[in-house]
């Protein structure tokens, strides 16, 4: 019995990060296409992670780096979720960190690798 409630709450919490991931993707996609104005083909996505690193003046910086008029989501506590994608613009080959609030998974700052 034990064994078959670690593999159901195995099953769940992977299917829980599976949609978590999916759902990190689609909002960075979004935000690249809406905000960002690029037409980009995206080649890799990390894992999503979490962190703490990120604090409220770093966001300022890494947003006015951006250096456009961006509308960001505002993040709702200290945790943030990061992301890293690869995608071809204009056959250059970037790389970029996005930050996302994990409770709406709006895109909060990013920054150009």
């Amino acid at each position: 019995m034990v064994k078959k409630s670690i593999y159901i709450i195995g099953v769940v919490l992977l299917l829980a990060a599976c949609g978590q991931q999916q759902q990190a993707k689609s909002s960075v996609k979004d935000f690249v296409e809406s905000q960002l104005h690029r037409d980009a083909s995206y080649i890799d996505f990390s894992s999503v992670d979490s962190t703490r690193a990120i604090t409220d003046s770093l966001i300022q910086v890494l947003r006015s780096r951006a250096g456009q008029d961006i509308q960001y989501q505002k993040p709702s506590g200290k945790t943030l979720l990061h992301v890293r994608t690869q995608y071809l613009l204009d056959d250059d080959t970037l790389s970029a960190t996005f930050y996302l609030d994990p409770t709406t998974m709006g895109v909060v700052a990013y920054k150009e690798n």
